[in-house]
């Protein structure tokens, strides 16, 4: 989940990188959620990216399209997918927050149906204008480029050894993918919401009910989810991801209270952010608990000198309960766990209680 901000930007950069070569992406993976509403998940782009869950709501006057992915590659796959479906237009895009992987794909959108809508809360919508982007230019002027020039010099030394090694090939195949991931994103076109609200905003298309709703700071100061109160059916964003949710620049005082929220819609389908839906809250509740224990505990830890660090460690298992939940017991998701989850949202709540959090965005803490 790191890759989300180190990887995330749209620049001009020099001629040092070689022309991306075409990638054979995998289409996305379609899940049904329910009747006339689709999930559509898109495959990572190697080790450097991943895209955000982008859901159609198809009526019979008309679509919605909640988060339109990291890539236009992305999106146009989608939207070539959602065309298979049904011939009515796609009417409204709406944006859950400003991370890119969840709205650089716009511009397909925008291109297939000028008269779109395209939907955020206001202050996604700043975000979005300048702190955003600004915010991902180190992983396209730097990171990325770093990364992509590593893998060249890898694959050349590999290339010339007497025996070459058995992951050449999927050395190569990494590098395709990051030149193409590179490629996508240096050209984005900013598409920017042109419909923004505070509160909520229900929208009435066909047959169908959707509210786009705010309830507080949360993981981004603006961040909206829907709910359609005939299905049942609660999207998410990233105020929610199966199974490990990103607490980085997050608020974790109205986050908590944001998630309380939640659990009170009488919601059958939770749609997350990323992950797959869940028909039951047991993964929110899981989130809910390490949010009390961090926040009650290590504002006690806190008022008895504690570095943040240490109180981290101290914490860890008094947390066992909710991460097997969350987890599974499976090592890799653990280490996400501790880190994108208990470890920034614990650097967040001693920011929290140093003074009131702005909506600048907070750099990832350093080890």
């Amino acid at each position: 989940m790191r890759e989300k901000f180190l990887v995330a930007a749209s620049v001009t950069l020099s001629s040092v990188l070689l022309t991306p070569v075409p990638v054979d992406r995998p289409a996305p993976t379609r899940v049904q959620i329910a009747d006339g509403v689709y999930l559509f998940k898109t495959a990572p782009y190697g080790p450097v990216g991943l895209d955000g869950n982008s859901i159609a709501i198809i009526s019979n006057d008309g679509v919605l399209v909640f988060d339109s992915n990291g890539t236009p590659s992305a999106s146009r796959a989608v939207l070539n997918d959602i065309r298979s479906i049904t011939s009515q237009p796609v009417k409204y895009v709406v944006n859950s927050h400003w991370h890119w992987d969840h709205w650089y794909g716009t511009e397909v959108y925008k291109a297939a149906f000028p008269a779109v809508q395209i939907i955020a809360h206001e202050k996604t919508r700043a975000m979005m204008m300048g702190p955003a982007i600004e915010f991902n230019k180190p992983g396209i002027e730097s990171q990325l480029p770093g990364f992509i020039k590593d893998l060249e010099q890898r694959i050349a030394t590999a290339e010339t050894a007497a025996a070459p090694p058995a992951n050449l090939p999927r050395l190569k195949q990494t590098l395709e993918e990051a030149r193409f991931f590179l490629d996508q994103k240096k050209n984005v076109s900013f598409t920017f919401p042109n419909v923004t609200f505070a509160n909520q905003l229900t929208l009435f298309m066909g047959e169908r009910e959707i509210q786009v709703r705010h309830h507080d700071r949360a993981v981004t100061p603006g961040d909206a989810f829907l709910y359609l109160p005939k299905e049942k059916i609660l999207i998410t964003g990233d105020l929610l991801i199966n199974p490990i949710s990103f607490a980085l620049s997050v608020y974790p005082t109205s986050w908590l209270k944001t998630l309380e929220h939640l659990e009170a819609i009488d919601a059958s389908i939770i749609v997350p952010g990323h992950g797959d839906p869940m028909r039951d809250k047991t993964l929110l509740r899981a989130t809910m608990d390490v949010f009390r224990t961090l926040l009650a505990q290590g504002k006690a830890l806190k008022a008895k000198g504690v570095d943040v660090d240490t109180a981290r460690d101290q914490l860890m298992p008094s947390l066992a309960g909710p991460m097997a939940t969350l987890t599974g017991g499976n090592a890799a998701l653990n280490d996400a766990f501790k880190v994108q989850l208990v470890d920034w949202f614990l650097h967040r709540v001693y920011e929290e209680l140093d003074g009131p959090l702005t909506d600048a965005i907070a750099a990832i803490p350093q080890k």
